[in-house]
């Protein structure tokens, strides 16, 4: 005798969601009761992802870790007690996913499509488990999640002026070389926009 949760689930449909964003586009399988239910998640899911436009169609499409986390999402598959170790990929020890050739963590995913997020607030495990994506055990800290403050990040520069490589000053600082390289090119953005303005 089937229990009434697995005949709801029964009548799930199959949907492929292709998101787009920055001339780019993907394709995440999704399982909903209806066709609003499938519209709902599509905004949220387009909400986390900062996605500039959707398609919703009938259909199966490859399940992947993030279509996982959605559903997840969606249906509260979360429990109290139990952690939810991520089983995608990691940086820097951090569950997070790639996509739209960038790097997302799923954590703040989580937070934005739960509509949570403050530009200032990011969540932790509160729990002994790094891999853990559950948002019941997220302990939320506020400031900048960033391994450089702004005046490690102005000995940076100075060190960069003096001509120290990228490789002795990331050792110095306990970082990686990729971090500084990062942080060099999003300044190079911000600059060029401010130039433009």
């Amino acid at each position: 005798m089937e229990s009434v949760a697995e005949l709801i689930n029964n009548k799930d449909e199959n949907y492929t969601l292709r998101i787009h964003k920055n001339l780019q586009n993907c394709k995440i399988a999704l399982t909903a009761n209806d066709s609003s239910h499938a519209q709902a998640q599509a905004e949220d899911i387009c909400r986390s992802l900062d996605a500039t436009s959707f398609n919703l169609s009938y259909g199966h499409c490859k399940f992947t870790p993030l279509s996982e986390l959605y559903k997840d999402l969606s249906s509260n598959n979360f429990n109290h007690k139990k952690c939810s170790p991520w089983l995608g990929k990691f940086s820097n020890n951090v569950p997070c996913i790639y996509i739209f050739k960038q790097r997302y963590y799923v954590r703040s995913l989580i937070l934005k499509y739960l509509d949570i997020p403050r530009e200032d607030v990011f969540a932790r495990p509160s729990c002994n488990c790094k891999s853990c994506i559950n948002p019941y055990h997220f302990a939320y800290e506020i400031g900048k999640n960033t391994k450089l403050g702004s005046g490690d990040w102005n000995l940076v520069l100075a060190f960069l002026g003096q001509g120290t490589g990228v490789d002795q000053i990331a050792g110095a600082f306990k970082i990686h070389r990729s971090t500084i390289y990062r942080k060099l090119k999003n300044e190079r953005i911000l600059a060029g926009a401010q130039n433009h303005s």
